[in-house]
């Protein structure tokens, strides 16, 4: 009996062999809440026991050049991300650098995680209150550096 395996099989398993070293990386990318268009840079850890679909993250957010304005700021998430639909889901959990401008509040957030041949991305929503869309890349080429 001969075991073929089609191309989509091939790019999942490769895509699952990525995951350990995707989640060791940041994320850079930017989102839009109140006050407009924000860099992010999103750093998730997966925790120890269970079966590994715990996270923690933290969410980095700084001025894009497009909107020089904004605060910076750093806070804690926690959520799961699903290894089969590779669904993300992460709620706010407490400030680590907290601005000082009393009207900035830490986001919820749901997102896909997308892999290919050269990078990954994770795409979804801000879902708080006045906010609209996220998204974040890493390229393989950055993860594997920065480990």
């Amino acid at each position: 009996m001969i075991l073929t395996m089609s191309l989509p099989d091939i790019a999942e398993m490769a895509a699952a062999e990525r995951l350990p070293l995707l989640l060791s990386a940041p994320w850079y990318g930017s989102y839009v809440c109140n006050q407009g268009l924000t860099r992010l840079r999103l750093t998730l850890h997966s925790l120890p026991g269970g079966d590994g679909t715990r996270m923690e993250a933290e969410f980095a957010f700084s001025p894009d050049p497009d909107n020089p304005s904004v605060s910076t700021g750093l806070f804690r998430l926690s959520g799961t991300l699903n290894p089969t639909s590779r669904m993300l889901v992460l709620k706010q959990d407490r400030w680590l650098e907290q601005p000082t401008d009393p009207s900035y509040r830490m986001v919820d957030m749901e997102g896909q995680l997308v892999i290919g041949e050269e990078q990954a991305m994770i795409r979804g929503r801000v879902t708080t209150y006045g906010c609209q869309d996220f998204a974040v890349w890493q390229f393989f080429a950055d993860a594997a550096t920065s480990r």
